[in-house]
């Protein structure tokens, strides 16, 4: 098996506020091997966007500690300067499409525009054939050339997230990272998006980083999953064994949080909050909310990631041969 297109190696990042540091992600590390889809789930909070923005170096100013190796495409990016990043990396390197889109669309500019935008700033394509190929990129997620023409009030949620899908195609990347795409769509316009998101995978051969609360979602897209709790990845592997056998107690309640239609057995809630991240527990930072923490273990040492096979998860429970 070749070398991974993405691999991200004890990455911190903390964020400065007046009450203290916020360890929003903290050592961790992860693979993206080229045309895989890794989705990375866990509830609000626990890093899981913190983790795709520090990939892409959008940041807010008050970054205190920013560590951890970032290897895309064979190349160290973290160690490169803002120019090299921009042409190596945001420049049909790696594309994100943002939570929320109509935040991230601009209200006062047409949709052909700002698709074609990213052609006219980085490639120095004149305007007439950026707009061409933003059109194409419309059409290409299933929206009319007609769209190009209008203002972002003037589309539907669904329209909205397709015009994000389109942008971050028109650079042609090799990743693109996906946060919460459908949170704040319909079930079936969730649907249709998904389904657009596979038929690009398939034809035109994306690898994807998709961020997500939704297990169901998840187990659409993603080959691989990367479970995230308090600023820490708890468990990894392949869509199957993280789904069919859960090592983790945290991967196992959320699983067993999401209702089902096919089996006889009513969903269970996670008691509890996730830790505040600027003084966060001792030990397994999910202790205390595990019922199956061991006291006197779980409490006081953290756990290091413990292997079987493809699959891994930080858990004593493993090493005492409890789960």
């Amino acid at each position: 098996m070749g070398e991974p297109l993405l691999r991200v190696s004890n990455l911190q990042l903390y964020y400065s506020t007046l009450r203290g540091l916020v360890r929003s992600v903290d050592l961790v590390s992860f693979e993206v091997g080229n045309l895989e889809t890794l989705a990375i789930v866990g509830e609000s909070g626990s890093g899981k966007s913190s983790t795709a923005h520090a990939i892409i170096r959008i940041l807010p100013r008050n970054v205190a500690v920013l560590n951890g190796s970032i290897v895309f495409d064979g190349v160290e990016i973290n160690k490169l300067g803002e120019e090299e990043f921009r042409r190596r990396v945001r420049v049909g390197g790696i594309s994100m499409v943002f939570q929320g889109a109509m935040n991230s669309l601009n209200p006062v500019m047409r949709v052909g525009d700002q698709v074609a935008e990213p052609l006219v700033v980085n490639k120095g394509m004149p305007k007439p054939e950026a707009l061409k190929k933003a059109v194409e990129a419309l059409r290409f997620v299933g929206l009319d050339e007609s769209v190009s023409r209008r203002y972002p009030h003037e589309l539907s949620g669904g329209m909205k997230q397709r015009v994000m899908i389109a942008m971050s195609l028109v650079l042609k990347p090799r990743l693109i990272i996906l946060d919460e795409p459908t949170s704040a769509l319909d079930v079936i316009t969730q649907a249709n998006i998904m389904n657009l998101l596979k038929r690009l995978k398939t034809e035109l051969g994306f690898t994807y980083i998709f961020i997500t609360h939704d297990l169901g979602l998840a187990s659409e897209l993603a080959d691989k999953v990367a479970v995230m709790y308090a600023g820490k990845i708890v468990e990894y592997g392949s869509i199957e064994q993280v789904y069919t056998e859960p090592k983790h107690p945290y991967t196992r309640l959320l699983i067993e949080s999401v209702p089902t239609l096919r089996l006889d057995r009513e969903p269970v809630f996670i008691p509890g909050a996730p830790p505040d991240l600027i003084d966060p527990p001792k030990g397994c930072r999910f202790h205390p909310r595990c019922p199956y923490a061991i006291k006197g273990k779980c409490d006081t040492e953290e756990p290091p990631m413990f292997r079987d096979g493809g699959q891994a998860a930080a858990c004593w429970l493993l090493e005492e041969g409890k789960t």
